[in-house]
């Protein structure tokens, strides 16, 4: 199975391609594009959007939009069962999670089995061809991956693809469990080249692959195979060159380098290590028999990491396993302390020392918790009486006399399309400025005021951005520990211009 497929790969040995069911139909999407399959999570909804985007869901600190796969592609909806799963796409700065029926598994599709062409007519702008597999008895619907991604046309990757151990993992799981030896023990390995040598790595020590092409921070009074570190996602990795561990020409990074970061646990503490490598190559899944253990005559002190050798294509391959934690047994013990200070230690992340914090007054509109900056809010009120304006527009409930101001009265669920509600005692009205006219937004329930960090505040999802008519979601507010998220709404934005126009148009009526 390919893990990371190149244009070479590619030519010689077929798309590689995620396969699983819309239905009764099997599509596919090129595994380039694959960051990883999930089971469905809860997601918070955004309000003003389509049908098809569920929400957004808090994927280990990022938020990641949730697409329903059946609505998107026009096709009849469908609710979720246990086999459902999100595929998690991604390219360059964009990552969307599609939720699909069911994955079927990774195959590998030759040029000639395809055929250019859409399927059916709802579907037809996302699919870009049909293969015929198994000898034309199946069909498999190859759906455009940039396409779900929301590229617009002339729009490159500028970024490069990581891949993640839960991509790993899962594929292996979904795609070839029900193809393995039920009697025999299954081992599970990362492949890759070291100069023309194969080597490998279990999963499970695996935490994930990554594309690198920038600079390497060296560290002073290290031995000559560690390279330095990086910055990867807010924490200091150490890297580690094999060539270099084993006594090999080092050579610089190129478009198929790759770092393997795995887990090394010694002594009760658990680091990261970056492992430089030539080329990734497959997910191998071998029966633990076919592991025979080192010849005595080539086991010494430089060898130990070594832990045994798999023999493949009837003895003319040959992956050589290593165990990460015996790369510290003997060459790197010297260099443990180094690289727990650089991978372990909290002080060691990257933060921003000039975090600023910002005050957010949070409410709820039909279960969606949103907010808005405290600088926004004027006041807080009860809900008091509310008289109609003759020709008004639908947004707006009518007018409240706030100590002798009219202030224009709009109910946040009709304005966004959400199902109306009988007012409680929990109802308020939140007093803000618009256009510099004071306006009261009424809201199911105001829950609290809370401070959070910036860098707690991703921006809005570029789905939701191309999707929503008023651009009114300025981020999502994220708290990784309970994975609440909240949304930002933009005072100035609530409304579109045309609908500010109409609010001003009241205020004169009323003057």
């Amino acid at each position: 199975m390919e893990l990371i497929n190149t244009k070479d790969v590619a030519r010689k040995n077929g798309l590689q391609c995620v396969t699983f069911h819309l239905g009764d139909e099997i599509y596919g999407i090129d595994m380039r594009y694959l960051q990883e399959i999930i089971r469905v999570p809860d997601v918070v909804k955004v309000p003003g959007t389509p049908s098809y985007i569920r929400g957004l869901a808090n994927l280990r600190g990022t938020i990641l939009a949730i697409v329903d796969c059946r609505l998107r592609l026009g096709l009849k909806g469908n609710e979720d069962t246990e086999a459902s799963r999100v595929i998690v796409l991604t390219a360059g700065n964009k990552k969307l999670g599609y939720v699909v029926d069911q994955v079927v598994g990774v195959i590998s599709i030759h040029e000639e089995e395809i055929e250019k062409g859409a399927g059916s007519e709802t579907a037809a702008d996302f699919v870009e061809g049909i293969a015929k597999i198994e000898k034309g008895k199946k069909l498999v619907m190859l759906l455009d991956a940039k396409k779900l991604l929301n590229f617009r046309d002339g729009e490159t990757i500028k970024e490069e693809v990581e891949v993640s151990k839960n991509n790993i993992i899962d594929i292996v799981q979904e795609s070839e469990k029900k193809n393995a030896d039920a009697t025999g023990e299954q081992l599970e390995m990362i492949s890759f080249k070291i100069g023309e040598e194969e080597y490998g790595i279990e999963v499970g020590s695996v935490q994930e692959i990554v594309r690198f092409s920038g600079e390497v921070s060296e560290v002073p009074n290290t031995p000559p195979y560690i390279l330095g570190v990086i910055s990867l996602r807010n924490k200091v990795l150490p890297i580690v060159s094999l060539r270099r561990l084993f006594n090999m020409e080092e050579c610089s990074f190129d478009e198929r380098s790759r770092i393997v970061v795995t887990s090394i646990s010694e002594n009760g503490f658990t680091y990261a290590v970056g492992l430089k490598v030539d080329l990734v190559l497959e997910v191998l899944r071998i029966d633990k028999v076919a592991v025979t253990p080192v010849p005595p005559l080539l086991k010494t002190k430089d060898s130990e990491e070594i832990s045994g050798i798999c023999k493949l294509n009837e003895g003319s391959r040959l992956v050589y396993i290593l165990d990460p934690k015996k790369l510290f047994s003997h060459r790197l013990r010297e260099s443990a302390d180094i690289l727990r200070a650089q991978g372990g230690d909290e002080e060691m992340k990257v933060v921003d020392t000039k975090e600023e914090e910002e005050q957010l007054v949070t409410f709820l509109v039909d279960g969606i918790e949103c907010a808005f900056s405290i600088e926004d809010v004027r006041e807080i009120i009860r809900p008091t009486e509310i008289i109609a304006v003759p020709k008004a527009p639908d947004f707006v409930e009518g007018v409240i006399n706030l100590r002798g101001t009219i202030v224009p009265v709009i109910d946040l669920r009709k304005k966004f399309g959400l199902k109306e509600k009988n007012r409680d005692d929990r109802n308020r009205i939140v007093i803000v400025e618009i256009s510099g006219r004071h306006t009261g937004l009424v809201v199911d329930s105001v829950k609290e005021v809370v401070k959070i960090g910036h860098s707690q505040i991703e921006d809005t999802p570029e789905i939701l951005m191309d999707e929503i008519d008023q651009r009114f979601i300025k981020g999502i507010a994220k708290f990784d520990e309970t994975n609440r998220m909240i949304i930002l709404l933009s005072v100035e934005e609530v409304l579109s211009g045309k609908e500010k126009k109409e609010l001003m148009a009241i205020d004169e009526a009323d003057n």
